[in-house]
Protein backbone atom coordinates (compact mmCIF):
# COMPACT_ATOMS: atom_id res chain seq x y z
CA UNK A 1 0.00 0.00 0.00
CA UNK A 2 1.16 3.26 -0.84
CA UNK A 3 1.03 6.22 1.33
CA UNK A 4 -1.77 8.62 0.51
CA UNK A 5 -0.73 11.66 -1.31
CA UNK A 6 -1.94 14.97 -0.10
CA UNK A 7 -4.53 16.57 -2.28
CA UNK A 8 -3.36 19.47 -4.28
CA UNK A 9 -4.64 22.84 -3.09
CA UNK A 10 -7.16 24.48 -5.33
CA UNK A 11 -6.74 28.14 -6.05
CA UNK A 12 -9.39 30.21 -4.34
CA UNK A 13 -11.53 32.66 -6.23
CA UNK A 14 -11.01 36.37 -5.80
CA UNK A 15 -14.10 36.61 -3.64
CA UNK A 16 -12.89 34.12 -1.16
CA UNK A 17 -14.84 32.44 1.59
CA UNK A 18 -14.16 35.21 4.08
CA UNK A 19 -15.85 37.82 1.86
CA UNK A 20 -18.97 35.81 1.15
CA UNK A 21 -21.96 36.87 3.22
CA UNK A 22 -23.53 34.25 5.37
CA UNK A 23 -26.70 32.77 4.09
CA UNK A 24 -29.81 34.70 5.21
CA UNK A 25 -27.96 37.84 6.23
CA UNK A 26 -29.30 40.29 3.60
CA UNK A 27 -33.01 39.61 4.18
CA UNK A 28 -33.02 40.44 7.92
CA UNK A 29 -30.98 43.59 7.28
CA UNK A 30 -33.43 44.70 4.57
CA UNK A 31 -36.44 44.01 6.82
CA UNK A 32 -34.81 45.88 9.72
CA UNK A 33 -34.03 48.87 7.53
CA UNK A 34 -37.58 48.97 6.14
CA UNK A 35 -39.04 48.77 9.66
CA UNK A 36 -36.80 51.62 10.75
CA UNK A 37 -37.97 53.74 7.81
CA UNK A 38 -41.59 52.86 8.57
CA UNK A 39 -41.17 53.83 12.21
CA UNK A 40 -39.57 57.15 11.20
CA UNK A 41 -42.35 57.98 8.75
CA UNK A 42 -45.03 57.11 11.33
CA UNK A 43 -43.40 59.35 13.87
CA UNK A 44 -43.22 62.25 11.38
CA UNK A 45 -46.86 61.64 10.51
CA UNK A 46 -47.91 61.80 14.17
CA UNK A 47 -45.95 65.03 14.67
CA UNK A 48 -47.70 66.53 11.63
CA UNK A 49 -51.13 65.47 12.94
CA UNK A 50 -50.37 66.89 16.37
CA UNK A 51 -49.34 70.19 14.80
CA UNK A 52 -52.51 70.23 12.76
CA UNK A 53 -54.66 69.67 15.87
CA UNK A 54 -52.83 72.43 17.74
CA UNK A 55 -53.39 74.79 14.80
CA UNK A 56 -57.11 73.90 14.69
CA UNK A 57 -57.35 74.54 18.44
CA UNK A 58 -55.72 77.96 18.06
CA UNK A 59 -58.13 78.75 15.20
CA UNK A 60 -61.14 77.89 17.38
CA UNK A 61 -59.93 80.11 20.22
CA UNK A 62 -59.08 82.96 17.82
CA UNK A 63 -62.56 82.71 16.29
CA UNK A 64 -64.15 82.84 19.73
CA UNK A 65 -62.02 85.84 20.73
CA UNK A 66 -63.02 87.59 17.51
CA UNK A 67 -66.73 86.91 18.04
CA UNK A 68 -66.53 88.11 21.64
CA UNK A 69 -64.63 91.26 20.61
CA UNK A 70 -67.29 91.96 17.96
CA UNK A 71 -70.04 91.57 20.55
CA UNK A 72 -68.25 93.91 22.96
CA UNK A 73 -67.75 96.52 20.24
CA UNK A 74 -71.39 96.25 19.26
CA UNK A 75 -72.46 96.77 22.88
CA UNK A 76 -70.14 99.74 23.42
CA UNK A 77 -71.27 101.29 20.13
CA UNK A 78 -74.94 101.00 21.09
CA UNK A 79 -74.25 102.45 24.52
CA UNK A 80 -72.30 105.40 23.07
CA UNK A 81 -74.81 106.22 20.34
CA UNK A 82 -78.19 105.68 21.96
CA UNK A 83 -77.84 105.05 25.69
CA UNK A 84 -74.95 106.98 27.29
CA UNK A 85 -76.84 107.24 30.58
CA UNK A 86 -76.37 103.49 31.09
CA UNK A 87 -72.57 103.72 31.00
CA UNK A 88 -72.35 104.86 34.63
CA UNK A 89 -74.92 102.36 35.98
CA UNK A 90 -74.25 98.73 36.95
CA UNK A 91 -76.19 96.19 34.89
CA UNK A 92 -78.53 95.35 37.81
CA UNK A 93 -79.83 98.95 37.89
CA UNK A 94 -80.45 99.28 34.16
CA UNK A 95 -84.04 98.03 34.33
CA UNK A 96 -85.05 100.60 37.01
CA UNK A 97 -82.88 103.67 36.43
CA UNK A 98 -82.16 103.14 32.74
CA UNK A 99 -85.74 103.65 31.63
CA UNK A 100 -85.07 107.36 31.19
CA UNK A 101 -82.92 106.72 28.12
CA UNK A 102 -83.95 103.25 26.94
CA UNK A 103 -87.22 101.46 26.40
CA UNK A 104 -87.69 97.95 27.83
CA UNK A 105 -87.25 96.51 24.32
CA UNK A 106 -83.99 98.41 23.84
CA UNK A 107 -82.78 97.21 27.24
CA UNK A 108 -83.64 93.64 26.27
CA UNK A 109 -81.60 94.03 23.07
CA UNK A 110 -78.66 95.53 24.99
CA UNK A 111 -78.74 92.68 27.47
CA UNK A 112 -79.06 90.13 24.68
CA UNK A 113 -82.41 88.89 25.92
CA UNK A 114 -84.50 90.49 23.19
CA UNK A 115 -84.24 87.74 20.62
CA UNK A 116 -82.46 90.13 18.29
CA UNK A 117 -80.34 87.30 16.93
CA UNK A 118 -77.16 89.04 18.05
CA UNK A 119 -75.76 85.78 19.42
CA UNK A 120 -74.48 87.29 22.68
CA UNK A 121 -75.67 88.29 26.13
CA UNK A 122 -74.38 90.89 28.57
CA UNK A 123 -73.98 89.08 31.88
CA UNK A 124 -72.35 91.87 33.87
CA UNK A 125 -71.44 95.56 33.57
CA UNK A 126 -69.41 97.07 36.43
CA UNK A 127 -68.59 100.76 35.95
CA UNK A 128 -66.14 102.83 37.98
CA UNK A 129 -65.55 106.58 37.49
CA UNK A 130 -62.87 105.95 34.83
CA UNK A 131 -63.54 102.46 33.46
CA UNK A 132 -66.00 99.62 33.28
CA UNK A 133 -65.76 95.87 33.10
CA UNK A 134 -68.12 93.84 30.94
CA UNK A 135 -68.76 90.10 30.99
CA UNK A 136 -70.20 88.96 27.68
CA UNK A 137 -71.35 85.45 26.76
CA UNK A 138 -71.80 84.09 23.26
CA UNK A 139 -74.68 81.70 22.82
CA UNK A 140 -73.59 78.09 22.86
CA UNK A 141 -73.69 77.26 19.18
CA UNK A 142 -71.48 74.52 17.90
CA UNK A 143 -70.93 70.91 18.65
CA UNK A 144 -71.10 70.30 21.54
CA UNK A 145 -72.84 73.54 22.50
CA UNK A 146 -70.88 75.42 25.13
CA UNK A 147 -71.04 78.98 26.40
CA UNK A 148 -68.07 81.19 25.65
CA UNK A 149 -67.49 84.17 27.88
CA UNK A 150 -65.11 87.08 27.66
CA UNK A 151 -64.20 89.74 30.18
CA UNK A 152 -63.55 93.19 28.71
CA UNK A 153 -62.12 96.41 30.10
CA UNK A 154 -63.70 99.59 28.78
CA UNK A 155 -62.19 103.00 29.47
CA UNK A 156 -64.78 105.70 30.16
CA UNK A 157 -64.21 109.34 29.26
CA UNK A 158 -66.16 112.10 30.98
CA UNK A 159 -67.76 115.22 29.51
CA UNK A 160 -69.72 113.79 27.76
CA UNK A 161 -69.53 110.27 29.13
CA UNK A 162 -68.21 108.05 26.33
CA UNK A 163 -66.83 104.53 26.25
CA UNK A 164 -63.58 103.74 24.48
CA UNK A 165 -63.14 100.55 22.42
CA UNK A 166 -63.18 97.45 24.63
CA UNK A 167 -60.05 95.45 25.42
CA UNK A 168 -60.28 91.68 26.01
CA UNK A 169 -58.92 90.70 29.42
CA UNK A 170 -59.54 87.00 29.20
CA UNK A 171 -61.76 84.12 28.16
CA UNK A 172 -63.90 82.00 30.43
CA UNK A 173 -65.45 78.68 29.59
CA UNK A 174 -63.48 78.37 26.36
CA UNK A 175 -62.05 74.99 25.60
CA UNK A 176 -60.50 74.13 22.28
Amino acid sequence: MRPALPRPLRPRSLRGAANEPERGFILPVAIGASLLLLLGSMSLHSVALQGRLAHASREVIAGQEDALAGAAQQLVGQLNLRHPCLLSLPRERWSEEGRSCATPQELAVLLGDGGSGSGWRLLDWRPTPVSAQALIELDGRGSPPQPRRGVFAVALLAEPLRAQPPRLLGLRGVTP
